[in-house]
């Protein structure tokens, strides 16, 4: 949870958006590409990930992990053009930040397998408390001090987490080892055609979660909001986000599954429908809430249903379905920033990525998830 909280920094991204835009004197859909590729980046590193978890010790992988990310946003803070600022952000912390992410919630899946849905949720929900607290801290150093700062303030951090961290790890014991599961049983569990109905499930569920992370900030200032109340809105998304993971963990034990995978993207699509709609700041922040709320459950939900369907393979599964979430990480924030910058508003991105949770919740509703909810009841 350490580790992902400083990790879920990146979806506070939004907070640099207009002081990244005067810096480098560049359009909002190029600054939105950078938090676009990051994920992008993210995404390939969860994909490759089950190549690399069992590699070496847990300490070890998560200490590297953390240092490298500090290198990338070294790199990030000094730079003057857009490349710069892609290699160190968007490439070497980007990459790293799914490498942690994803090695973090496979390990507790496998290390606390009675309680998986509640660890995994735990997890998340970090990531998601990283980008609220992480909003506040940018936003400070960004008015104090420059971006530069806000950059090396989360740089430092994770250098002292690359110290705590696998101290943690090695007194607990921890590895990500290997499960007892027959190996001749899940192997033939690892279905192209289900992979394919979760990639798409997933990938129209989190569209909507990750274009308003995206771009939080920006959607209250088109709503007539002040600096102070866009601000607010990045962290109540995430706030929104962290509730609903740990919400998520809690449920998925105790609810059907399909009922959590067809609801939770139903409640994006009205709230977003309604946020298209609002004329007043305040209460499109509380609604972005309610998006981050939905999309905090959604991550927590399906890492727990993939692992448990797919068994020992559960690693590999969810890095392929995983790619839905960098394909709409690369292309959600991108579009929502082309959109403002052709319609000067976000109230046509915003009818879009409702129309796309809709076909989320259609997809979920065929699920057969009876393996699911077996694994979860063993």
């Amino acid at each position: 949870m350490l580790v992902t909280f400083a990790l879920g920094s990146v979806h506070a991204f939004s907070v640099f958006i207009v002081p990244l835009e005067n810096l480098l004197q560049s359009p909002r859909s190029e600054i939105s590409l950078i938090y676009s590729l990051a994920l992008v980046a993210l995404t390939f590193a969860v994909l490759l990930g089950y190549r690399i978890y069992a590699l070496a010790p847990a300490w070890l992988l998560v200490m590297g992990t953390c240092l490298a990310a500090a290198i990338g946003l070294g790199l990030a803070s000094m730079a003057k053009n857009w490349w710069l600022l892609f290699a160190g952000y968007s490439l070497v912390f980007g990459f790293s930040n799914g490498i942690g992410y994803g090695y973090c919630l496979q390990l507790v899946g496998r290390v606390m397998p009675e309680t998986r849905g509640f660890a995994m949720g735990a997890v998340t929900a970090a990531y998601a408390v990283g980008s609220i607290v992480f909003a506040q801290i940018f936003a400070w150093r960004i008015a104090t001090e420059s971006v530069r700062s806000a950059l090396l303030t989360l740089a430092v951090g994770l250098v002292c987490i690359a110290l705590i961290a696998p101290l943690m790890l090695r007194i607990s014991r921890a590895s990500y080892g290997a499960s007892s599961t027959d190996e001749r049983h899940v192997a033939s569990r690892l279905e192209h055609g289900k992979v394919a109905q979760f990639w798409l499930a997933y990938m129209a569920s989190v569209f909507a979660g990750l274009m308003a992370i995206g771009h939080a900030a920006g959607i209250a200032l088109a709503k007539g909001a002040n600096i102070e109340v866009a601000i607010r809105a990045a962290i109540m998304i995430g706030i929104g986000s962290a509730f609903g993971g740990f919400a998520a963990g809690w449920l998925v034990d105790r609810w059907p599954l399909r009922r959590l995978l067809v609801g939770l993207p139903l409640m994006a699509a009205a709230t977003l429908l309604v946020i298209s709609l609002a004329s007043n700041a305040g209460l499109v922040v509380l609604l972005l809430s309610l998006v981050g709320f939905s999309y905090g459950a959604i991550i927590a939900v399906y890492p727990v249903a993939i692992a448990s369907y797919f068994g020992e393979r559960g690693a590999e599964a969810y890095g392929r379905v995983f790619t839905a979430w960098g394909f709409a990480g690369l292309v959600a924030p991108w579009s929502a920033g082309l959109i403002y910058d052709l319609r000067g508003g976000y109230e046509l991105a915003m009818i879009i990525a409702a129309l796309i949770a809709l076909i989320s919740a259609f997809s979920a509703a065929f699920f057969r998830l009876e393996q699911a909810t077996e694994g979860l009841a063993h």
